[in-house]
């Protein structure tokens, strides 16, 4: 895994995106969801297909803010990008049904 904790990883190394909904969406449908580690919101856009509402939280406030930008370009309004910290996402306790922390070593 020498790609692991590095921008840009091996496209194998991920699972496409019929993969994720079939394994995931009894975890997301019409749930509220935080996905911590979420970047420019490459996995968001298929939570948010099938959950509630999303908070996407990431350090990064560059992919943040590119994120934000595809968000009103698509219209989507169940998702707020927030930047911040996976160890202390802020976002308040007992919000969210599921929890995401997927690729955000990739």
């Amino acid at each position: 895994m020498a790609n692991v904790g590095k921008t840009g990883c091996a496209r194998s190394l991920r699972p496409g995106a019929d993969e994720l909904r079939r394994f995931a969406e009894p975890y997301l449908r019409d749930r509220d969801v935080l996905e911590l580690g979420a970047g420019d919101g490459r996995l968001t856009w298929l939570i948010a297909s099938l959950a509630r509402s999303v908070v996407a939280i990431d350090p990064d406030g560059a992919v943040i803010a590119k994120a934000r930008r595809e968000a009103v370009g698509r219209g989507t309004a169940n998702v707020t990008f927030r930047v911040g910290a996976a160890q202390a996402p802020r976002v308040g306790a007992g919000r969210f049904d599921t929890a995401l922390f997927s690729h955000a070593l990739c």
